[in-house]
Parts: structure tokens; C-alpha cells; sequence
């Protein structure tokens, strides 16, 4: 074996991978369009599978070596899918937006089916068709709570069904000073009582440790009360039931008469109309709060809001009596819920700074905005000073409502920008300068994409998520380039390279690298490193030619054929799982001509090459 070719295969492979950069470098200076980025991998998606028939697969097939062929592709297919498996669990699928979509579909579709599973634990759905338990499983939502958060609060609405995904929760009994009535596991369903006959809870359900919940929502559920006889049956029958009977009385304090009067008048509403009646309803004084709405201190986010768009904002409060002494919230609790005073007093105390006198709030001033509109935990104490009366707005009814109303979205954007916010987030939630500035541009430039202000807690507990996902990521990068890199080396001991071959593996890893680095900018990655990145595979990509040549300098030919249909498999299976799904995801009804184009980009240089030998 030559030093001159081991060099050539180690400048061979830095070739091929040179795009890889290059097409990094393109995507800090250049984001084009969708479709422009959707045809610029299709087209490498084209171009490197030209290369793979013809000068591996035509290769190995006109040795006559179709037994390596065959097991070779289908053992590098199989190869590259375990071990790409392996690395996007690990966050590697972050690479780029190909491999992020299909490890969400395939965690979706696993999530789905132990929904499936999860609801034959649900008394209206044990013997329930397979078939309306995955119609129920599909409209079901998945939802994260830190470890002390309050999913439901005595008195809130019942709007879901919960089933614990992973981690603990505890209903904790206001009837008995907040003790734990029941500790919620793994698979263990709650809130189905308040949620089928659709009055507010009775009990606090706190999670334990941080937790995973599917929830069922109303709205679904009626929908499908009113297409399924057998779901509508089942549920008439969970009205007149005994069980029921007992927790209304228990629960929600009705008599037997007025049980009894609910179950005639539940029954006869669902069965003329496919809805069930609330047995009891939610307290919310719409009419007194639209009087002060416009009188809010403190968050005047409402004072520029539409009637009607106020009346629906009323109607999504929920209003509470509390005794002198309550506590809303203590520090580090999460900020679920807004309250706004309508009659009492509320004194906030800063635990952190003794030396700080309390704050004593009136009626007409909001408790907890900051927290609230920021997603951060809280950092002070509310503590009812007299008994009051207040109003209650949950974070979940607040989002809704700002992607609905531009007005709302125009007047929070407002408050966001005003000093009151920064000296929040620097003081209590001990942010940088730089940090407070950058939150507060990314909430605005969310909100003005139509998406959800993004929370401070949120934001440092993804940090510390994925805190392995650039190791992760790098492996996956390099992963798919090992087949092509030992694939150039083994080539070369045989004969010389064929141009085809190179210029598709070239086009190919140019759409890549640019498709990738956009999606790992996205993901906060800095431009050096993610350079550093690129250029280091680059290098591998060379080294492992060089030693591929090495390698495989003395084999039989069969063994060439045998190493490249695994290479073959591999890339092919790239092509099919990332390349092409993420460019028509991109860009539709042109991947199909963009990738016939590259296909014959690598046609025309075969041919040129076969005219002009070197």
C-alpha cells in the first residue's frame, strides 16, 4: 500500500465532506424560503441516490456479487436504524428537522397506544370498543408539571380527565385541612367525577415530583358522547349510579332531592342533545367584574379590551371566598393562576429580604403578575390579610385568550416592555441584564408568530434537559457520514473514484449540513460551535477514508462489494427516513421534480466522466 494513497483517500473524503461546512457557513448568512431549502434536499436526496445505483449497487451487481448485495444493504439498512435510534433518545435527533419530526411521530405513536391501554383503567371506558378508545387516545393531551404544582385548585372548573403519565400526584382533601385524601401513581386516573358531571372539584391535586399527565378534554369528549351510543349509554348509566350519587352528596353538598332532580334532567339532556348538565355551577360574578375591569392595577392589561372580548374573559374566572390567613402562594410554588381582589386585603411578604416592609394589596389589584406572565415561580408570599374575595384566572384560560384578542396581545407586549418587568426578572428571578433583555424580545417576537410567551422556568429546565444533546447531536452527524467515508476508501484500493460518486456524495452533504445548521441554530447552538461541528467531521470523514484504505487494501473484490452495499443500505435508509420526508414536509409538490433533477445531475456527470477519463 502506497502513502500517496492512503493521502488521496484522505483528500477524497475531505472532499466529499468539504459541503458540510460550506453549507453551515450558507446558513448563517442566507435563510431562504421553505420550499427553496425543500428543493435543495431533494435534490441531494436525487443526487445521492444516483450515485448509490450506479456506482455501488451497479458495481457490486456487475461483479456478480448480488449475495453481498443483498445481505450487505439490509444489514447497513438495519445498522443505521438501531444506532440512529439509540442516538436521537439520547437527544440526537435534534440534528435536524427530519430526525426531530420522525422521533416525534414515533414517540406520538407509542404515546398513543399506551393511552389506549391507560383508558380501560377509566370505569366509562373499561369494556369500551378498542376502536372509541383510540378515538378518545387521539384527542388526549400531554402535559409536564414541575415537582409542587397544583393542577387543579377546590372550586376551579372541571374540564379534564387526567391519567398519570409518569410521576406522583397527591389529592389532598379540603375537607379534612388539606391532608392526603389519595397518592396518585403511574397510570392512576383522577378527576373523573368532577369531570363527568361537570361541576367545579372538591379536592387540590398537587404533584409530588415532576410529572407527566394525559388529559382528556370536555370538548372532545362531548363530541364523542355524541356520535357513540355506546359512550352515550355508558354514561347515562354512570349518572343514575350509586357511586355518583354519593360523591354529589359527599362532594359538592347537594341533597338527595337535588340529586335526584340532576340525574332526571342530566338523562333527558343527554339524551335529546348529547351534552351533560353541570350538576353544579361555577361561581364566577361575571357582572361585578366587568364594572372594575377596566380599573385593574397593577397587570392593566384589560382597560383596552372590546366588551364582548371582557364578557369572555368573565366567563372564564372562577371566584373564591377566603378566610383571613389564607395563603395563595409561597415561593418557589409555580405561577398557575392570576388573582385579582374584589373586596378583602392581601399582604405580600418577601421572604428573601426581611428588611423589606410587606406589601399590602387592595381591592382592584392583581396578586402574582409577574410570576404569572412570566412563568416563573414565585418568589414572594400572599397571604390573606382579612377575608376576601377574589377572582382566579388560570395561565392555560390567560394563553388562549391572548392568541384570540390582538388587543390583549398589543397591551401585555406593553407591560413586558416596561422597566417594572427587567427590575423583576433581575432582582427576584436573578437574572442577567443581557438574560432579561433577550427574554423579553423572544416573549414579543412569540407573540408576534402567534405562539405562547415561553417561560422562564421552562426555558432553565430545557437547558438542563438536554444538556448532553450537542454530544448527541455530533454523534448522529457523524454517524451518517462513517458508511460514505469508508465506502470512498475501500473504492480506491480497487480503482479510481468514480466523479459520479463523489459529486453525489458532495451535492448530498451540502443540502445537510445547511437544512441541519439552521435547525441547530434553533436550538440555541452558537455559530462557532456548531462550525466546529461540521468541520470536524469533515476531518473524520477524511481520516476514516484514509483508513479505509488501509483496511481493505488486500481484500477480495467480493468484499468491496460487500462493504459498499452496506454503505448502499445505510444511505438509502438516510435518504428515505430524513432527507425526502423533510423535503416534501418543506416544500410539497416539488420535491418530486427537484429530485428527479438531481438524479440526473449525477447521470450527466457519470456520462462526462465516461468521455473524459482522467
Amino acid at each position: 500500500m502506497s502513502q500517496s494513497l492512503v493521502w488521496s483517500a484522505f483528500a477524497y473524503g475531505m472532499l466529499t465532506a468539504c459541503s458540510m461546512p460550506l453549507g453551515s457557513i450558507t446558513a448563517f448568512l442566507w435563510s431562504p424560503a421553505s420550499r427553496i431549502i425543500a428543493f435543495l434536499t431533494a435534490f441531494g436526496g436525487g443526487a445521492l441516490l444516483a450515485a448509490l445505483v450506479i456506482d455501488l449497487v451497479g458495481s457490486a451487481t456487475e461483479k456478480g456479487h448480488i449475495i453481498q448485495l443483498v445481505i450487505g444493504s439490509i444489514l447497513g439498512s438495519l445498522f443505521f436504524t438501531i444506532i440512529n435510534q439509540l442516538v436521537n433518545n439520547s437527544g440526537g435527533f435534534l440534528r435536524k428537522p427530519s430526525t426531530t419530526l420522525s422521533h416525534l411521530t414515533q414517540q406520538e405513536s407509542k404515546r398513543l397506544q399506551q393511552r389506549v391501554l391507560n383508558l380501560k383503567r377509566v370505569n366509562l371506558f373499561d369494556e369500551s370498543p378498542r376502536s372509541l378508545r383510540q378515538k378518545l387516545a387521539q384527542v388526549m393531551l400531554e402535559t409536564n408539571y414541575p415537582k409542587g404544582t397544583a393542577i387543579y385548585r377546590q372550586g376551579d372548573p372541571s374540564e379534564s380527565l387526567y391519567i398519570v403519565k409518569k410521576g406522583k400526584v397527591d389529592l389532598l382533601d379540603p375537607q379534612a385541612q388539606f391532608q392526603p385524601l389519595k397518592h396518585l401513581e403511574e397510570n392512576d386516573v383522577f378527576g373523573q367525577f368532577s369531570f363527568l358531571v361537570g361541576s367545579p372539584h372538591q379536592t387540590v391535586a398537587q404533584t409530588t415530583e415532576d410529572t407527566q399527565l394525559d388529559i382528556l378534554p370536555r370538548p372532545d369528549f362531548e363530541q364523542l358522547l355524541q356520535t357513540s351510543p355506546y359512550l352515550s349509554e355508558k354514561t347515562q348509566s354512570f349518572l343514575q349510579s350509586k357511586e355518583l350519587s354519593e360523591y354529589l352528596q359527599k362532594r359538592q353538598e347537594l341533597t338527595v332531592e337535588q340529586v335526584n332532580d340532576w340525574q332526571k334532567v342530566a338523562t333527558e339532556k343527554l339524551n335529546s342533545e348529547g351534552v351533560i348538565v353541570p350538576a353544579v355551577e361555577i361561581n364566577r360574578h361575571v357582572p361585578e367584574f366587568l364594572e372594575i375591569a377596566r380599573q385593574i392595577r397593577r397587570l392593566p392589561i384589560f382597560r383596552y379590551l372590546y366588551q364582548y372580548e371582557l364578557l369572555e374573559m368573565a366567563e372564564r374566572l372562577t371566584y373564591h371566598y377566603r378566610s383571613d390567613g389564607y395563603v395563595f402562594f409561597q415561593p418557589q410554588e409555580s405561577s398557575d393562576r392570576l388573582f385579582i381582589i374584589h373586596k378583602g386585603q392581601i399582604e405580600i411578604v418577601y421572604p428573601h429580604h426581611l428588611q423589606k416592609p410587606p406589601l399590602t394589596l387592595e381591592p382592584g389589584d392583581t396578586v402574582g403578575e409577574l410570576s404569572f406572565v412570566t412563568g416563573a415561580n414565585h418568589s414572594v408570599s400572599a397571604i390573606a390579610l382579612t377575608d376576601v374575595q377574589v377572582w382566579a384566572l388560570r395561565k392555560q384560560d390567560f394563553e388562549e385568550m391572548i392568541q384570540q384578542s390582538k388587543n390583549l396581545e398589543e397591551s401585555l407586549k406593553s407591560f413586558l416592555e416596561q422597566p417594572k418587568l427587567q427590575k423583576y426578572l433581575l432582582k427576584q428571578q436573578n437574572f442577567t441584564s443581557d438574560q432579561a433583555g433577550k427574554w423579553i424580545q423572544k416573549a414579543c417576537q412569540s407573540m408576534n408568530a402567534g405562539h405562547l410567551i415561553p417561560s422562564v422556568s421552562a426555558i432553565s429546565n430545557t437547558v438542563s434537559q438536554h444538556k448532553d444533546a450537542p454530544m448527541a447531536i455530533w454523534l448522529g452527524l457523524l454517524m451518517d457520514g462513517i458508511p460514505e467515508a469508508l465506502t470512498i476508501g475501500a473504492h480506491l484500493v480497487a480503482a479510481p473514484l468514480s466523479p459520479s460518486l463523489l459529486a453525489g456524495l458532495f451535492i448530498a452533504n451540502y443540502p445537510e449540513a445547511f437544512s441541519s445548521s439552521q435547525g441547530m441554530k434553533q436550538q440555541g447552538f452558537s455559530i462557532s460551535k456548531i462550525l466546529i461541528m461540521w468541520s470536524s467531521i469533515m476531518l473524520i470523514t477524511g481520516i476514516l477514508a484514509a483508513l479505509g484504505s488501509i483496511l481493505f487494501a488486500n481484500v477480495p473484490e467480493s468484499v468491496v462489494s460487500f462493504l459498499g452495499a452496506l454503505a448502499a443500505g445505510a444511505m438509502l435508509t438516510v435518504i428515505s427516513e430524513t432527507m425526502l420526508p423533510e423535503a416534501y414536509a418543506k416544500g410539497g409538490s416539488i420535491v418530486g421534480i427537484s429530485t428527479l433533477l438531481g438524479f440526473l445531475s449525477i447521470i450527466v456527470i457519470k456520462s462526462w466522466g465516461s468521455s473524459h477519463p482522467a
